[in-house]
């Protein structure tokens, strides 16, 4: 009998023993998620555009979920997407604009948070302090494809104004207006607080877009990433909720200087401050009724066919995908 309980005491031990090694072997795996570049594309001068990603890359956030951002720069969004389709990215942030013109065009992707609402700002001489004003005036613009873009032609529209556009990439713009080349330009943060700052005699002309809760910039993904390794998608926007939830209740100023810590540059910690007040980056979801706007604008440029904006919800909802941003939202909570 007591060779029995002996054995009988042995195999309860040895059951929780192999118990304890599967719990802390399925532990590990969660505490330590396999390591993975993701190929991340981004344009110049966005860093407070961009801030959730930045911000949540230097609290460590992404080092955490296992993940290594390989930074990719592009001058524009457009530019961006013309490689997306090559296989050399994994991952694109850019314009909801250039994004779905990008659809419109055979463009296949996963289209998965919101980043940057506003990011419009309009930049000019102090004599300007208006669109209304720059009626007939040369206005710079990043792109004819950008959202920007679509911007200006949504303020002819509804204004009655027409703008000179002069394109340029938006480190050139600035000393565009410095030189009296244009009176104005729209581009993106912080790149437009670093003209303003620079430049002789300029300021915001209108800060943010003519437009409530402007919805400006998106986060895409590869199918094949999005199909085949989803995990990697939740922990990217794990870590990129948790950066969004951290900015809501920490001041601007300090936002404002992690991001210069992120652009190697302590300086650009006041160009940054005055930045954060043309953006809003806490909210991971779009806003809809200025996407319907924005895509319907972008339809009348001739940019996109208007039977594709005839059910613009129905159109989206074939590329955007919240299933991964409510995964990752559960699992921090």
């Amino acid at each position: 009998m007591q060779g029995k309980r002996i054995d009988s005491s042995r195999r309860t031990w040895m059951r929780a023993t192999l118990a304890l090694a599967a719990a802390a072997a399925i532990g590990a795996a969660h505490a330590q998620p396999k390591p993975a570049a993701v190929r991340l594309a981004d344009q110049p001068g966005a860093e407070v555009d961009y801030a959730a990603i930045w911000v949540g890359e230097m609290l460590g956030y992404f080092d955490q979920e296992g993940i290594k951002i390989d930074r990719r720069t592009y001058p524009n969004g457009p530019a961006a997407l013309l490689d997306f389709p090559s296989g050399n990215l994994d991952a694109v942030m850019a314009g909801l604009a250039p994004i779905m013109q990008f659809a419109a065009g055979g463009g296949q992707f996963v289209m998965v948070a919101s980043l940057t609402k506003g990011n419009a700002p309009l930049v000019g001489r102090k004599q300007f302090k208006s669109y209304k004003d720059l009626d007939g005036r040369k206005v710079g613009t990043p792109g004819l494809g950008t959202i920007h873009d679509a911007v200006l032609f949504h303020v002819e529209k509804t204004q009655g104004i027409k703008f000179q556009r002069v394109p340029g990439k938006i480190t050139d713009i600035a000393v565009m207006l410095d030189r009296g080349e244009v009176d104005a330009f729209i581009g993106w943060e912080p790149a437009s607080a670093a003209a303003i700052a620079k430049a002789k005699d300029a300021h915001y002309v209108a800060q943010l877009p003519p437009i409530p809760n402007a919805e400006s910039l998106e986060l895409i993904f590869q199918p094949k990433i999005a199909k085949e390794n989803p995990d990697l998608v939740v922990r990217f926007l794990r870590a990129t909720v948790r950066a969004m939830q951290y900015m809501k209740t920490n001041s601007k100023d300090n936002i404002a200087e992690i991001v210069a810590k992120k652009m190697n540059d302590p300086s650009a910690k006041a160009v940054n401050r005055m930045a954060l007040d043309s953006v809003m980056i806490t909210d991971p979801r779009l806003d809809m009724p200025s996407t319907r706007l924005i895509l319907k604008t972008i339809s009348e440029q001739g940019k996109i066919k208007p039977e594709l904006v005839a059910d613009v919800d129905g159109w989206l909802g074939k590329y955007l995908d919240y299933s991964f941003l409510e995964k990752a939202e559960k699992s921090i909570k």
